[in-house]
């Protein structure tokens, strides 16, 4: 006579296997998390949004021509970043944003086939090379920030010190 199988009814399983698999899916779950949070910490600001765009390009969902207007945003954001009025004109800005391709690329190409870089190029070359785009961040430059401002009260512009 057997006596160590469990005396179950219909439908219900051991209390044992129920808590081993909860406790395995909690160990995944924290350990993709985990993975998750260090990639993104990894990443410089705008990157995972240029990356998460590239890679529906690499799967084939999205092109240059049919991308929706806040994915080719979230390019430009990343391609932008650390210009400002001091960056120079058109051409040091095109410079700039044509390097930050470069190091996109770099960083998509960990994650794509051989075959997809050929489609990130192009769609990323049309995008940090088009004409309307620079001129648009041209004219919407920021100016850099400066410490100190004259005129202001605890640091806060527009709080002016009356004059006496």
């Amino acid at each position: 006579m057997v006596t160590d199988i469990p005396n179950n009814t219909k439908g219900t399983k051991p209390a044992t296997t129920v808590e081993s698999k909860s406790k395995d899916y909690k160990t995944t779950d924290q350990k993709k998390i985990r993975i998750i949070m260090e990639f993104l910490q990894g990443c410089s600001p705008y990157e995972s949004d240029a990356l998460r765009t590239l890679l529906a390009v690499a799967k084939g969902t999205t092109s240059a021509e049919s991308m929706p207007q806040y994915d080719r945003t979230a390019i430009n954001r990343y391609l932008n970043f650390g210009c400002d009025k001091e960056t120079g004109g058109v051409d040091a800005i095109r410079e700039h944003r044509q390097s930050r391709s470069l190091e996109l690329m770099k960083t998509v190409s960990q994650y794509v086939e051989k075959e997809d870089i050929i489609n990130i190029t192009s769609v990323l070359l049309a995008i940090s090379s088009d004409k309307k785009d620079i001129e648009n961040i041209v004219s919407n430059l920021p100016k850099i920030q400066t410490a100190a401002t004259p005129n202001t009260t605890s640091g806060i512009p527009g709080n002016n010190a009356p004059s006496k």
